[in-house]
């Protein structure tokens, strides 16, 4: 019997009483390699537009793309309604969304993915395209609480994603799900041994500035720690270096645009910025930056259509204190968040500063009989020597330029600060490992008890 594409997407099934939906990826992925699921690539975690007020809880949406037998699709359904049922967290913060969709994902959806990683998209837009497309059977609701679920947006964008463009790779390592506590007692030194051994191709594990490791959660969920690289054999490898010193209860890796800046691919006019937009604009420095109480710097940016207030907040380590390198006249590019107050300001993210304006000293002109330093003799009279006592109409101040410590140049958040999106420096003008079918097949990629 012929193989049929599927595409299933899911969101929103962790709540603040623990568990994750990656964890319920995995589940997922280990009921359907049993009834003959053949991956047509790594499970994917997606993360949207990181402003958006009304995400999910971890903005983390997971989807499974594989191969199935026609008649075994009914029989997959209901293996993900019950596995979904049994584990996902009810609460109230909680509103998970299941879809799937059976050959080709629909373009439609793929535009509510690009939207999605960069503005606000209204619930009712994406609940009306996704009853059209159900009514013409190219996807369906599969799991949800109520009839309008918030986790659809996610669901149907991860379906979306497929095949995905710019990734790269999470290893992420689970405890048993029952435990809840805040602590992971693992011992940092095992992480800084990782990043020292593996750094760039594994990354976002350490923060040195700040001393934090950033590779395990605080939470009551299952996750135990994660893994970031641009290689999903180099994270296996690491793993079985730490795995006789931790215990765990499973681990899948992911494939996932984290890292890739994908949400800062749209440069706008600074007039059309729209509340929540994730994007870049390009300007001058209109004033010399603001530097309040508390270390947080606000400049005025302007273009030909308006300015907008940058803020560049304390929280962000070297990207604010790059900031308070800027002055009047400095061409730049922003990326990041903009965010409604009494107006919109845009919550710097990365900085690009394309052109320095010179640091300019203006001097009276030197007198050209003694060398003496000359002065004003009055409004619209020229300039006069104190010692010597020349004088002249013609002469005017001399423009001194000096080099600015500000170099142009690209300037991100220390890592403590970074979104799920964020892109390291390290790892810029590096690529990905493509994986082949033969590794899909291997089945290494996950594991569970």
């Amino acid at each position: 019997m012929s193989l049929v594409e599927v595409h299933v997407g899911l969101d929103d099934a962790d709540s603040p009483l623990g568990f994750c939906t990656t964890f319920l990826g995995l589940l997922l992925v280990n009921e359907l390699k049993k009834i003959g699921a053949v991956f047509l690539d790594l499970p994917y975690l997606v993360r949207l537009d990181p402003n958006i007020p009304a995400k999910t809880r971890g903005n983390g949406a997971v989807s499974l793309h594989f191969r199935l037998e026609q008649d075994k699709i009914t029989h997959a359904e209901n293996i993900i309604r019950n596995t979904v049922e049994r584990f996902a967290e009810k609460h109230g913060k909680t509103d998970p969304a299941v879809v799937i969709s059976t050959g080709n994902v629909p373009e439609e959806l793929k535009e509510i993915f690009q939207r999605a990683l960069s503005e606000y998209v209204p619930v009712s837009h994406v609940h009306s395209m996704f009853r059209k497309l159900s009514e013409e059977e190219k996807i369906r609701l599969v799991y949800a609480y109520r009839d309008r679920p918030r986790g659809l947006i996610g669901a149907v964008s991860a379906v979306a994603a497929y095949p995905l463009a710019q990734y790269t790779y999470e290893l992420l390592v689970y405890r048993d799900p029952r435990d809840k506590t805040a602590e992971r007692n693992i011992d940092t030194n095992m992480f800084l041994d990782i990043d020292k051994r593996y750094r760039p191709y594994i990354f976002s594990t350490f923060d040195y500035n700040s001393g934090r490791l950033l590779a395990t959660p605080h939470g009551p969920d299952p996750v135990l720690f994660g893994l970031r690289s641009l290689d999903p054999d180099t994270l296996l490898k690491a793993l079985g270096t730490i795995s006789g010193s931790v215990s765990f209860r499973g681990y899948m890796v992911f494939k996932t645009n984290q890292a890739t800046n994908m949400h800062l691919k749209v440069k706008k006019k600074i007039a059309s910025l729209r509340p929540y937009d994730s994007v870049v604009v390009y300007g001058r420095v209109d004033s010399k930056p603001r530097i309040i109480p508390g270390g947080h710097v606000f400049a005025e940016v302007c273009d030909d259509t308006g300015c907008i207030t940058v803020a560049f907040y304390k929280e962000t380590g070297s990207l604010n204190r790059v900031s308070r390198l800027l002055r009047k006249g400095d061409k730049i590019e922003v990326g990041g968040g903009v965010i409604p107050r009494e107006k919109n300001t845009l919550n710097a993210e990365i900085l690009r500063v394309v052109e320095p304006a010179p640091l300019m000293l203006e001097e009276n002109p030197r007198c050209p009989k003694c060398g003496a330093r000359m002065t004003s003799a009055g409004r619209n009279k020229g300039y006069k020597c104190p010692k010597c006592g020349f004088r002249s109409t013609t002469l005017g101040k001399n423009i001194k330029k000096f080099p600015r410590i500000l170099e142009p140049g690209l300037y991100i958040q220390s890592p403590i600060a970074f979104r799920h999106l964020t892109k390291p420096r390290e790892i810029y003008g590096l690529q990905p490992v493509t994986i082949t079918s033969d590794w899909l097949i291997s089945e290494k990629w996950f594991y569970l008890e």
